[in-house]
């Protein structure tokens, strides 16, 4: 079960802006494809829960998965810590000879990417379907 906490982000309108909820936690769903593990990211990923991510892949490395695909159309945010996690999953399964691929990359998270200039250390794609076809 997800928590969910209210902010009140600035708004030019005022306080009588809607506020906006996120989830408190982040929840990784793993599929198992025929050439990939596919996992869902939803919620945000920071210092408190990146490790999470991290485990769960080296998990699937461990039983012989070569190709990880991030779907990331549920992941709200993404902090420094959450980077460096993507970072240290690409970097175990490059060393295999596979891959860590992300799709539907999307809102906030697409744009740390984008300003950190990692997005192009990965291979990210629009859709799932995108994902697998390269394999």
């Amino acid at each position: 079960m997800s928590a969910i906490v209210t902010y009140l982000p600035y708004c030019p309108e005022g306080l009588q802006a809607a506020p906006r909820r996120l989830p408190l936690t982040m929840t990784i769903e793993p599929t198992e494809l025929e050439k990939a593990i596919l996992l869902k990211v939803s919620g945000r990923m920071d210092a408190e829960n990146a490790h999470e991510f991290e485990q769960a892949c080296e998990q699937w490395i461990t039983r012989g998965a070569k190709h990880l695909i991030a779907d990331l159309d549920g992941l709200q945010y993404v902090s420094s810590m959450g980077l460096r996690s993507f970072l240290s999953v690409a970097q175990k399964l490059q060393s295999a000879s596979g891959s860590l691929i992300l799709c539907r990359l999307n809102g906030l998270p697409r744009q740390v990417f984008e300003l950190t200039r990692l997005i192009g250390l990965f291979p990210v794609f629009d859709s799932e379907q995108q994902a697998i076809a390269t394999l």
